[in-house]
């Protein structure tokens, strides 16, 4: 005679305590442990340590527990961290899309055209192996006491002849409102820059201009983004190092900025201060890169004492 459980009424064997289907205790007593006549076709009941071969954490049980599979756990977070970036990442003047149809990066900078009068916007799309390339490139510190030495090592990573910054350069200059006005072409690609936003970085190394556009960066890589940009629609141009009296926190720093040679004085900029340094007998009128709004020949600190050029170099 075969012995059922009393609580599945499946078949058990004698010297089992627990039922391996319902968890049931099983006693050697016949008030627990009922023999009834079996319907079932015979079936090995596997042992626990067979289970445990196959796989099994538990003992089988009438209804299997659904479980999130680790796809399904990987796609979840993936979800999680796009909803919190989305949330997280305020509405500045860019923004990062997802891949094109060519799954290629892709990124929207909002900027002003007319002198700062209008606004315009702009996409650049690249490979990301495009990307990858520069992020693999050598990248040399500038933290060298020779100021001169410095704006040689910056300017290397300026890259004017590269094509995707001489397609975005050209670009911005076709939403200009006047495509043959010097000033009001440089300070669209200024404000481009300028939206493109600061951040500070811990370390003396720059950053390729493709890569600033889309992983921001400080004054030098700024600098190296607008000075490729404003190159590469054949601006003579010069990278500059600073020494800058900082007026809040009463010190000075280092800083870099961008000069533009034109043979004329802008006239666009709201402030009535404009400023350029003499190099060669020629007058390249200082741009600012790290904020939005500051235009060709505008001073960004109250006296020209506090500006003090301390090396520079052509970009070329």
């Amino acid at each position: 005679m075969a012995k059922f459980c009393s609580e599945c009424g499946k078949p058990v064997n004698y010297d089992w305590i627990v039922c391996p289907y319902c968890s049931n205790s099983i006693y050697q007593g016949t008030e627990i442990v009922s023999e009834q006549k079996s319907e079932h076709k015979t079936e090995k009941i596997p042992e626990i340590s067979e289970l445990r071969m196959k796989g099994f954490d538990s003992l089988p049980s009438e209804e299997t527990e659904k479980r999130v599979t680790k796809t399904q756990q990987k796609a979840i977070l993936i979800g999680i961290i796009v909803i919190i970036a989305a949330i997280a990442i305020p509405a500045v003047t860019l923004s990062i899309l997802n891949y094109g149809a060519n799954n290629n990066l892709r990124k929207k900078v909002d900027f002003y055209v007319n002198n700062g009068l209008s606004s315009a916007s702009y996409t650049i799309s690249i490979p990301p192996s495009t990307l990858d390339y520069y992020n693999e490139q050598p990248h040399p510190h500038h933290n060298y006491i020779d100021e001169y030495y410095v704006a040689t090592i910056v300017e290397s990573y300026c890259t004017p002849n590269n094509n995707d910054i001489i397609n975005t350069a050209q670009a911005i200059r076709g939403k200009c409102t006047d495509q043959s006005d010097s000033e009001e072409v440089i300070n669209a690609l200024l404000s481009f820059t300028q939206a493109i936003g600061y951040k500070a970085e811990e370390n003396d190394l720059c950053k390729y201009s493709l890569e600033t556009i889309f992983d921001q960066g400080d004054c030098e890589d700024l600098s190296v983004l607008f000075g490729s940009l404003v190159v590469a629609l054949g601006f003579d141009s010069i990278i500059i190092i600073i020494a800058l009296y900082d007026e809040v926190d009463d010190e000075w720093g280092g800083h870099a900025c961008i000069g533009v040679y034109l043979d004329f004085v802008p006239s666009a900029h709201p402030s009535s201060s404009s400023y350029y340094f003499d190099v060669d007998s020629k007058e390249y009128w200082i741009c600012e890169t790290t904020v939005q709004g500051w235009m060709i020949g505008e001073l960004p600190v109250s006296s020209t004492s506090f500006f003090l050029m301390a090396g520079y170099d052509y970009i070329l």
